[in-house]
């Protein structure tokens, strides 16, 4: 079956006037009854004895049907489908371009990016009633390659092993291996090559204030991790209507460090305000979490233990470079999650040994300075930010 344009008024043609061969032939009645029947008007034989041209009495186009089809079948006016297939993909904010000339099941469409895609209709159907949305292969590759390149990799091609959540990258050393897209786009890669595994890198311990208004529950969390937004987000299984503020974060050199510091801690409070923590099927139903949930009135206590662990931080900073004033607390660049850590390049500022660093002030909320280069972008833009 094939389709041609109208150009002329919605009138009904002459033979003499149609876009295409007349074939010769009689012309039988059932063949008008039925055109009739399924909203055409036939016209005449065309092409060859096979086919016939009817005029669709919605929009007047010009259709080359075979017999067979008008007979048996119900016929499809292209032009209609070709409005209804526009429309559509307008609706899902794409522009319909053409159809693929291999697969009847494909079209090509523009996005409002300016790149082409190559989709099924069925799929722009079910995008334009808001089930899902179309997506840009080639903006996706584009922003996979920046995110790689915020933490030194290289985005080299597809998963060799067709993982859809792995690409291929080459690190800024030479060596190339699979790594998930989410690790990437967070940062949480390491080089086999030249890097270190997650106990060398720096880290963070964290404290979180959790609140969730449909069941009017209020707890803290302290825990540790190198991405301490990550963690609430994606890893504590939250309600998605819970609201989370990061109250504090201190900065450890090494994930060993804030894994051992942590669990001391924990112990500490256990023994010490037993009363402060929260029993495991109170919380079971809105965190994955088994333990180290605590009372919000745990607070200052929390805050405390906080500037215990940076004076021993600090102190131990200092012991092991006495020429350089150790990270002050909270608010420089060291103890900012969003810094580079180790950056060569970018070293903390000459100044006396004896220089006393600023005194802590465990009720008042961090504010992270700029660095020269984020080693995490990806806080700055959740800093401080609920949920």
């Amino acid at each position: 079956m094939a389709d041609f344009t109208l150009r002329r008024s919605r009138k009904l043609l002459s033979p003499a006037e149609l876009p295409l061969l007349i074939q010769p032939g009689p012309i039988h009645p059932e063949w008008s009854e039925a055109a009739e029947a399924k909203a055409f008007t036939f016209i005449a034989r065309v092409r060859d004895r096979q086919h016939v041209a009817l005029r669709c009495n919605a929009c007047g186009g010009i259709n080359a049907v075979r017999i067979n089809v008008l007979m048996g079948y119900n016929p499809h006016c292209h032009h209609c489908l070709g409005t209804a297939r526009t429309t559509t993909a307008e609706v899902a904010g794409l522009r319909f371009l053409h159809r693929d000339p291999e697969d009847h099941k494909y079209a090509f469409y523009q996005m409002a990016c300016g790149h082409k895609i190559r989709r099924q209709f069925g799929r722009i159907a079910r995008i334009s009633t808001g089930a899902g949305a179309a997506r840009c292969e080639t903006c996706l590759v584009h922003r996979e390659e920046a995110e790689a390149a915020r933490f030194g990799w290289e985005r080299r091609g597809r998963d060799p092993k067709d993982n859809i959540s792995y690409r291929l990258y080459r690190h800024h050393c030479g060596h190339e291996q699979r790594i998930a897209v989410a690790n990437v786009r967070w940062g949480q890669c390491d080089c086999a090559g030249c890097g270190q595994s997650w106990t060398a890198k720096p880290s963070f311990i964290y404290l979180l204030d959790i609140r969730h208004a449909a069941t009017k529950r209020h707890y803290l969390k302290l825990g540790y991790s190198s991405h301490p937004v990550k963690r609430h987000k994606h890893q504590l299984g939250l309600p998605k209507d819970a609201e989370v503020e990061v109250l504090r974060v201190v900065a450890m050199p090494t994930g060993h460090d804030a894994c051992a510091m942590e669990k001391a801690t924990h112990a500490r409070l256990k023994r010490a305000h037993p009363e402060a923590l929260v029993p495991h099927p109170e919380y079971a139903d809105i965190m994955n979490v088994v333990s180290e949930v605590y009372r919000p009135e745990a607070l200052s206590i929390f805050h405390d233990t906080l500037d215990r662990i940076e004076a021993e931080v600090t102190s131990a900073a200092r012991t092991r470079n006495p020429d350089h004033l150790s990270t002050p607390p909270r608010t420089a660049v060291g103890n900012d999650p969003e810094a580079r850590p180790n950056t060569p390049e970018t070293p903390p500022p000459a100044a006396s040994a004896t220089q006393t660093p600023a005194p802590s002030q465990p009720h008042r909320k961090p504010r992270p300075t700029a660095a020269p280069w984020d080693r995490h972008p990806i806080l700055r833009r959740h800093w401080g930010l609920t949920g």
